[in-house]
């Protein structure tokens, strides 16, 4: 094994290891919690993957509040892990699930979580399952049931809470304004809304005005406990102030309204939204309040840890590529795969720094900001025709591989002017483009299966390592947006699907950086850091930068540039979308040009980007059926 293949396997056990350190010891608070992985059952005979956070405290002698908790849409329950480390360390049993058709949970075979409830108007997404599991627990305290959800997870943790009007303490709203049918004018528990200044979602539905929402008359009504009068005549809500309402039952309720330093998306990454949310639970129990915490004033006062968990999770991607990267440096030096390195192919590219090169370089760079929009939006209708019956998927992960689509029209076109203009006269052919499989020239099947096995041990690789971090925390990963879990067996079928859809973006990316010579030239360790770093600039630096701008004006600005254009087909999460496809094609694409730029061959870098791209996209989210 060469001293580098040796030096990156180290570096890979050492990422693992502090990986598992941080994510188990934060998780558990080290050795003070219980963390479990459960699988429920639903009335349909459905599974519903939930996560326990037992605390040490909660005992059938001494049992605790317990909180139930929802993630957001196409998302998975690790979201929300920085709220259940947070809470379970001061005394809270937390349960998290993934909701219905999401991540690890079944796709509904009935209706028992999936049919609206009448006074909610709302389904509960696998919530009813948790509720009476949770309801089991003699380590609960049953009288202090907390209720909560992010964007679409409050709301069907709403459903739930309305569903159980006597049995649920707390509702807490996170990122979402919904309290049940409009005609609903029961609201037997305690709520908290918090909707952050910089919320996009809210931004977008409010012109800009984050506050407006707290004035909805609904909610007005839910706060003052009058649903009789003029609506003028309903009282205002003031942010932070805690008011008592009498409920239909007679007794006493309160509502809090809170607004944190946060954006929707990033609930879950901001320390003054977890520092709200667990004020808002923590004021309202009674329980695990922080020393010198006596008003939301005292927030900064609130001491949190959830960071190191996220640290963790950064490791445990870094350990999964470093995996992959080991393991095809490993495999170059057996017999076997060492046999798909080629002889290099004279150079055909623009000359570098020539106007061609340059346009050819502008283009590239342009091409996947431009298309953004019309390329995620046309997972409905692409070019006119009607797809939405082609996916297996459901939400953003289909606008992703749309947007890889158009993007490959463009890289396509890209590619043909540059072979017509330049290519073909300069000696351009298939050897040249990379689709050599041999020194002796000719088409070899037999080189496309080692390069197909080759990509599938190196990312075999990487899941194995991340398989092995996610079998000891019992998780999978979710940084910021972007999430990765094991693949359920049930989703099998979708690795073929996606591999063959994301065949168009990395064949044409590949064959489009060729006019400016990515993968050619040196390919010492220096060399091919170098190329990895321009090649992803080329193709994903001006979207991130997009994603950093729009990020910029909703944190710092508190608003859209144009409300009405991040409102209409739902942009603000398609905008807030990129940065997950930025780090997943940035991997994908390094992968790419790795292989390519070893082998002087296209295909071992593409199976290998088209395994990674697979694993990445249909390993989380939610779907819509299992086959076709």
């Amino acid at each position: 094994m060469k001293k580098g293949t040796r030096i990156l396997a180290l570096i890979t056990a050492v990422l693992f290891a502090l990986s598992l350190l941080l994510i188990i010891g934060t998780d558990t608070n080290w050795g003070k919690v219980e963390v479990t992985r459960m699988t429920l059952t639903s009335a349909d005979g459905d599974e519903i993957s939930a996560m326990l956070y037992k605390p040490s405290t909660a005992t059938p002698e001494t049992p605790a509040p317990a909180v139930l908790y929802a993630h957001g849409g196409n998302d998975m329950l690790e979201q929300g892990s920085s709220y259940a480390v947070e809470l379970a360390r001061r005394g809270y049993v937390v349960v998290s699930w993934d909701y219905t058709g999401c991540a690890r949970s079944d796709i509904p075979t009935g209706t028992s979580e999936t049919a609206p409830g009448q006074a909610s108007g709302a389904p509960t997404m696998g919530g009813e399952t948790v509720w009476n599991a949770v309801k089991l627990y003699n380590f609960v305290d049953h009288n202090r049931i907390i209720t909560s959800g992010h964007s679409m997870g409050g709301q069907y943790s709403m459903a739930l809470a309305i569903a159980h009007q006597q049995e649920v303490f707390l509702q807490v709203n996170l990122g979402m304004n919904f309290y049940g049918a409009p005609t609903n004018q029961q609201h037997d528990f305690n709520i908290a809304i918090i909707l952050g200044d910089s919320d996009e979602s809210t931004l977008a539905r409010s012109n800009n005005n984050v506050a407006s929402v707290f004035q909805a008359e609904q909610l007005r009504r839910i706060f003052s406990g009058d649903y009789t009068s003029e609506a003028d005549a309903v009282p205002a809500i003031e942010i932070g102030k805690r008011v008592s309402v009498t409920g239909t039952d007679g007794k006493e309720y309160h509502r809090t309204a809170y607004m944190p330093d946060s954006c929707h998306a990033y609930y879950l990454v901001d320390n003054d939204a977890v520092r709200t949310f667990v004020y808002a639970i923590t004021s309202e129990v009674g329980l695990g309040l922080d020393t010198g915490v006596a008003s939301v004033s005292d927030l900064n006062k609130i001491g949190l840890v959830w960071k190191v968990k996220d640290l963790g999770f950064i490791l445990m991607l870094a350990a999964t590529v470093c995996a992959m990267f080991t393991m095809a440096s490993f495999l170059f030096g057996t017999q076997m795969f060492g046999k798909l390195v080629l002889k290099p192919q004279p150079s055909i590219s623009f000359r570098k720094k020539s106007w061609q090169w340059w346009c050819a370089l502008a283009i590239m760079a342009i091409l996947p900001v431009a298309l953004y929009r019309p390329g995620i939006l046309a997972s409905r209708s692409f070019l006119g025709i009607n797809i939405n019956n082609l996916w297996l998927l459901g939400g953003t992960n289909n606008s992703y591989i749309s947007w890889q689509w158009m993007v490959s029209i463009g890289f396509l076109v890209l590619f043909l002017l540059y072979h017509f203009m330049w290519g073909r006269k300069n000696g351009g052919n298939a050897n040249s483009y990379g689709f050599v499989t041999s020194d002796a020239g000719g088409f070899h099947i037999s080189y496309l299966c080692i390069s197909f096995l080759f990509g599938l041990l190196t990312v075999g690789c990487g899941y194995l390592v991340f398989g092995l971090i996610s079998s000891y925390t019992q998780q999978g990963m979710h940084i910021a947006t972007f999430m990765m879990n094991t693949i359920k067996p049930n989703r099998t079928f979708l690795i073929l699907m996606y591999f063959l859809f994301q065949i168009p973006y990395f064949l044409t990316s590949s064959l489009a950086m060729k006019s400016i010579g990515i993968g050619e030239g040196d390919d010492s360790g220096k060399g091919t850091f170098k190329t990895l770093c321009i090649g992803t600039l080329i193709n994903l630096g001006l979207l991130f930068l997009l994603w950093f701008v729009f990020i910029l004006f909703v944190n710092v600005g508190n608003t859209l540039t144009s409300a009405n254009y991040f409102k209409n087909d739902r942009m603000y999460i398609y905008t807030i979308a990129i940065l997950p496809l930025v780090i997943g094609m940035t991997i994908a694409n390094a992968l790419n040009i790795y292989m390519s730029k070893k082998t002087h061959s296209i295909w071992p870098g593409l199976f290998t980007a088209l395994l990674w791209g697979s694993w990445m996209i249909i390993s989380c989210g939610g779907m819509t059926k299992y086959l076709y």
